[in-house]
C-alpha cells in the first residue's frame, strides 16, 4: 500500500515528464519555424492548381468558339438560302430545314414578326440562334457552362431593271454569227426576266446597222419635222450626242423653243429605180430592223430576237444613242402614247423611271462586231432637198370602152370594147370606164438638157406667155416658180392663181428632155407635156419633192441616167465618217454613265486593239484610260457569245449579306 508520500512523489514525476515533453515539442516547433527546407513544394502546388484552372479555361474557351463559329456558319447559310427563296416560298421553312440537317434545330430561336419579309422585288430574312455548352475544367473555377449567341441578316434585292439590248445587225453578222447572237440574246432575256418578279424588269431591243429605225408609233411621239412618209429614221447632229434624251412632242408642247428633230431622207447610195433595198440605204425600213419598245414578255422578246436580220453597215453611235434615249425619263411620254395606242400594256406607265429613283437599275448591253463606217446624206441646205425636184409622177387609170352613142339618137348605145372601132367616126360619141387601179408613171427631167439650148424659159417669160396668169397673179406666180414662198396666200386664193399653175408649168416643162423610168426611154418636153391629152386615162401630173424622189431612185442611178454627177458627188461627199461616229458614241456613252446608266459592251470577234474594240471599251462602265480596260467589256474571240451574255446576266443580279 503506497503511502501518501509515495503518491505525491509519483505525481511530481509525472508533472516533470509532461513539462519536459512540452519543452521538447516547443523546441521542435521553434526548429521547424526556423527550418526552410520543403517550402518550394507548397509554391509548386499553388502554381499547379493555377495552371490547371488556366488550361481548363483555354480548352473550354476553344470548344466554345468552335461551337459558336459552327452555329454562326449554319445560321449564315440558312438565312442566305432563305433570302433566295422565290416569291411565294416560305423562307422560314428553308432556315429551319438547314438547322435540322445540321442537327442544331434546338439552337434556333423562334422567329418574330418582321424577321422575314418576302416581297415582289426583295426578300429579307433575320434569324438568331443560341446555345449553352457545359464546361470541362472551368468547373474547377466555378463556371459550369458557357453561352453562344448568333444573329444574321441576309437580303436579296432584285432592283427594278430597265434594260436596253443594243445589238449590231449589220451585214457582217450574217451566217452563224447572227444565229449565235439570237440564241445568246434569248437566253439573256430569259435569265434576266426570271431573276425578278413580274413587273420588276423590262427589256427593249434596239437593232442597229446603217441606221436605227423606231416604230411608227414611237416616231409619231417624237418632235420631228416630217418631210416624207417613206421611213421613220431621224438624222442627229453632233450636239445631240452630248445628252441621253430625244425631244418629244410632250417636251415641245411645254417648251415652245424646242428644236424639232430632222427626218432622215430615205434613199440609198446605190440602187435602181424602186430598188433601194441595198446595204447602202440610209434607213432600214423592214419590220425586223425596228426597235421593240419595253416589254416584260419573254415570248414577245424571243419572237423579236428570232427575226433579227443581218444587213447594212455599222452605225454604233446611233445604236447607243437610242438605247440611252429609251432609258431617259423624257421617254416616258412616248411610253404613254404607246400605251394609248395599245402597243404597250398599262403596267409600263412609269417606264422609264427618273434617274434618281431608288431600287432601280438602268442597263445598256451593247454588242458590236465591227467598227463604225461612213454613212451618207444630203446636206440640210442642199439643192437636192425641198419641194421641186426633177422627178414627176403622172397618174392614170387604164380604161376600156363602156359604150358608143349615136349622136343623132344618144339613147342608141352599143356597149362593150368590141365597138371601139366606132370611135373613129365622128357621128359616134364614146364613153370609157376605168378597169384597173390608179397607176403612177414616173419621169425624170434631165437637169440640163433642153430642146433648144439658150432658149430656156424663165419664170418671167412663162408667166407672160400664159393668158390665165392675169396681172393680179403674175407676180405671185413668178415668185412661186422662183422658189419664193407664198407669203400672201389670201391674194393667191382670191385671184384663183392656182388655176394658172399648170399652164405656166407647161411652158417650163416643154424645154427639157424626160426619161420614162418604167420604160427606160427618153421623150421630148413637148411630148411629156402633151401626156395629159395623149395618155389614156390621164388623171394628174405632180412634181415631187426631192425627199420623195430619192425614195424612188438612188443618187447614183440619177447621175447614171442623166450623166450629171453633181447629185451623187454631193451625197457621197457629205457622209458622216467612222471617226465622227466614234466621237459621237464616246460622247453619248459618257452622258449615259453620268446619269448612272450601267453599260456593258461586247466586242464580237473584233480586231484586237482595233478601232471597234477601243470604241466599245471606252463606252463600257468603269473604263480605265490608263489601263485601257474595263471589267464591263467582254471580248468574244469565237462565234459563241453565250458566255458573255450569261456573265452579264449574272452581274445585274444582286445578293447581299448585310450582317
Amino acid at each position: 500500500m503506497n503511502s501518501l508520500f509515495d503518491i505525491e512523489h509519483s505525481s511530481s514525476k509525472s508533472d516533470q515528464s509532461a513539462a519536459r515533453r512540452r519543452a521538447w515539442i516547443g523546441a521542435r516547433l521553434r526548429v521547424f519555424r526556423r527550418d526552410e527546407e520543403g517550402s518550394m513544394i507548397v509554391m509548386t502546388m499553388f502554381i499547379f492548381m493555377f495552371m490547371m484552372v488556366m488550361a481548363g479555361l483555354g480548352i473550354d474557351t476553344m470548344r466554345h468558339e468552335m461551337e459558336r463559329a459552327r452555329l454562326q456558319a449554319t445560321l449564315d447559310s440558312a438565312v442566305l438560302a432563305g433570302a433566295k427563296a422565290p416569291f411565294g416560298k416560305d423562307p422560314e421553312v428553308i432556315v429551319k430545314d438547314y438547322f435540322a440537317k445540321a442537327d442544331m434545330s434546338k439552337y434556333l430561336n423562334p422567329f418574330k414578326d418582321g424577321d422575314i419579309v418576302n416581297t415582289l422585288n426583295a426578300s429579307k430574312v433575320y434569324a438568331t440562334a443560341s446555345m449553352t455548352m457545359d464546361t470541362y475544367l472551368m468547373k474547377l473555377s466555378g463556371v459550369d457552362s458557357l453561352s453562344a449567341n448568333a444573329a444574321a441578316t441576309a437580303e436579296t434585292r432584285i432592283p427594278k431593271l430597265e434594260v436596253a439590248l443594243v445589238l449590231d445587225v449589220s451585214g457582217s453578222m450574217s451566217g452563224q454569227k447572227i444565229e449565235n447572237l439570237r440564241s445568246a440574246a434569248k437566253t439573256f432575256v430569259t435569265t434576266i426576266l426570271n431573276s425578278g418578279d413580274p413587273g420588276a424588269i423590262s427589256v427593249a431591243v434596239v437593232p442597229f446597222s446603217t441606221s436605227v429605225t423606231p416604230s411608227d408609233e414611237m416616231f409619231e411621239s417624237l418632235f420631228v419635222d416630217e418631210v416624207h412618209e417613206y421611213s421613220t429614221c431621224i438624222a442627229l447632229d453632233d450636239e445631240d450626242f452630248n445628252s441621253t434624251g430625244l425631244v418629244t412632242d410632250t417636251e415641245a408642247e411645254n417648251d415652245g423653243s424646242a428644236t424639232p428633230l430632222r427626218q432622215n431622207i430615205y434613199t440609198s447610195l446605190y440602187g435602181g429605180f424602186e430598188n433601194l433595198d441595198w446595204n447602202w440605204r440610209s434607213c432600214m425600213t423592214d419590220e425586223a430592223f425596228r426597235i421593240m419598245p419595253f416589254s416584260a414578255s419573254e415570248t414577245d422578246l424571243h419572237t423579236k430576237i428570232d427575226t433579227l436580220p443581218a444587213s447594212g453597215t455599222t452605225t454604233g453611235d446611233m445604236g447607243i444613242k437610242w438605247g440611252a434615249a429609251m432609258l431617259d425619263p423624257s421617254f416616258r411620254s412616248v411610253t404613254a402614247d404607246l400605251i394609248t395606242s395599245g402597243t404597250l400594256p398599262a403596267s409600263m406607265a412609269n417606264t422609264p423611271v427618273d434617274y434618281a429613283t431608288g431600287d432601280t437599275m438602268k442597263v445598256i448591253v451593247m454588242m458590236g462586231d465591227g467598227e463604225n463606217v461612213t454613212s451618207y446624206f444630203f446636206a440640210e441646205n442642199s439643192a437636192y432637198r425641198g419641194d421641186l425636184s426633177d422627178m414627176f409622177n403622172v397618174e392614170y387609170q387604164d380604161e376600156i370602152l363602156d359604150y358608143a352613142a349615136y349622136i343623132y339618137d344618144p339613147t342608141y348605145r352599143l356597149y362593150g370594147p368590141g365597138y371601139e372601132y366606132l370611135c373613129d367616126y365622128w357621128w359616134w360619141d364614146c364613153e370609157y370606164k376605168p378597169v384597173d387601179e390608179i397607176t403612177s408613171a414616173y419621169h425624170l427631167r434631165h437637169p440640163t438638157w433642153v430642146n433648144e439650148p439658150g432658149l430656156e424659159t424663165t419664170a418671167e417669160t412663162a408667166v407672160a406667155s400664159v393668158s390665165e396668169a392675169g396681172p393680179p397673179c403674175a407676180s405671185l406666180l413668178e415668185n412661186h416658180f422662183n422658189g419664193t414662198p407664198k407669203n400672201n396666200t389670201g391674194a393667191w386664193q382670191n385671184h384663183e392663181c392656182g388655176a394658172a399653175v399648170d399652164a405656166v408649168l407647161d411652158s417650163f416643162l416643154d424645154d427639157y428632155w424626160y426619161y420614162d423610168l418604167q420604160n427606160e426611154s427618153w421623150m421630148t418636153g413637148t411630148a411629156y407635156v402633151d401626156l395629159k391629152n395623149s395618155m389614156s386615162g390621164f388623171i394628174s401630173r405632180t412634181q415631187l419633192p426631192w425627199e420623195d424622189a430619192w425614195s424612188k431612185l438612188s443618187p447614183y442611178e440619177f447621175s447614171r441616167i442623166t450623166g450629171d454627177w453633181a447629185a451623187y458627188n454631193e451625197y457621197f461627199d457629205n457622209g458622216i465618217t467612222g471617226a465622227e461616229k466614234n466621237m459621237r458614241m464616246d460622247n453619248v456613252c459618257t452622258a449615259a454613265k453620268n446619269n448612272n446608266i450601267t453599260i456593258y459592251t461586247i466586242g464580237y470577234m473584233v480586231e484586237p486593239n482595233g478601232t471597234a474594240e477601243q470604241s466599245l471599251k471606252k463606252c463600257a462602265t468603269g473604263y480605265d484610260a490608263h489601263e485601257n480596260a474595263s471589267s464591263y467589256y467582254y471580248d468574244v474571240k469565237d462565234v459563241d457569245i453565250s458566255t458573255a451574255f450569261s456573265s452579264i446576266a449574272g452581274s445585274v443580279q444582286t445578293l447581299r449579306l448585310t450582317q
